[in-house]
């Protein structure tokens, strides 16, 4: 994969070609992460929003103890709840997540929503002290990469014309269906790599064509989504509960999609998200 295609900004830390993501994990996130661990995954995403911390840093210490891993060994992400904002507050929230994980430090810290809910009217300030509390933390080495989640041009422009340490990744909903061109191209032209959530475009390609050519590649159509992502350069963030499917997701690296397959894919983009509606008008809005 080529540097300039994921990203323009050299990183402290490599990132691997696939993370595991933790929303809606529920009671199973301890398991299923430790699962991720013990079969390769370095990338573990989690957010103050999704309540799965604790289960990441339970599972972080099971692989120490069983594995004879170490912290070093992966690379933890989590993200700032969407319901804190300001200076203050960001640096209390951002102390409870390492608490929960059990760390001393994450490797990328994420501003979840630009426009959370109740802060419309003043997300602009408030983004500029969440950040300058970001910044704080990554010269005091407590995070390695900074980054922003959902965010469009215009609110990164905030950001932009604030900072001292720039974001390095872009967290975004991308899948066949909602390719989001002119944001990812915006963002990588600043220099940001881009992490895809919601990669498998919840089924978007279940249909009799596309099952056929994934059998084509001996894949299955999750692992078709999640292919065509990283040939694209995004970092897709996968996601299970079946031990199967966690050990499958991350069994794709040896196979190319070819340039005809890839364009058949493509034509599926419908430029809609997934995601409430309200949770992007609001994007949209403000």
């Amino acid at each position: 994969m080529k540097e300039e295609h994921r990203g323009g900004q050299a990183l402290m830390l490599e990132l691997p070609n696939i993370g595991f993501g933790t929303a809606d994990l529920g009671d199973s996130a301890e398991d299923a992460v430790f699962t991720a661990l013990c079969n390769g995954y370095r990338l573990i995403d989690t957010a103050s929003a999704y309540g799965s911390e604790a289960a990441v840093g339970k599972a972080l210490s099971r692989a120490y103890k069983e594995n004879g891993s170490k912290r070093s060994d992966y690379i933890i992400q989590t993200k700032l709840s969407p319901n804190v904002s300001g200076y203050d507050e960001t640096l209390a929230d951002f102390e409870q997540s390492l608490e929960l994980l059990n760390t001393e430090y994450v490797d990328a810290y994420f501003i979840h929503w630009p426009v959370s809910r109740g802060n419309e009217k003043t997300y602009h300030a408030k983004n500029i002290e969440t950040w300058k509390a970001f910044e704080k933390l990554y010269n005091e080495k407590k995070i390695k990469i900074l980054g922003v989640c959902n965010f469009l041009e215009r609110h990164l422009l905030d950001i932009y014309a604030n900072c001292k340490v720039m974001p390095q990744i872009h967290q975004l909903e991308i899948h066949p269906g909602y390719q989001q061109y002119g944001l990812v191209e915006f963002s990588r032209n600043h220099g940001m790599i881009i992490e895809a959530w919601s990669p498998m475009g919840r089924g978007i390609l279940n249909k009799d064509v596309y099952l056929k050519m994934a059998q084509s590649y001996n894949m299955d159509i999750g692992q078709l989504a999640l292919k065509w992502s990283i040939q694209k350069g995004f970092i897709p963030l996968t996601r299970s509960k079946t031990k199967e499917h966690i050990i499958n997701n991350n069994c794709i690296f040896d196979i190319f999609i070819n340039e005809g397959d890839m364009n058949q894919i493509d034509s599926l983009n419908t430029n809609t998200g997934y995601m409430d509606i309200w949770s992007y008008k609001r994007q949209q809005m403000y």
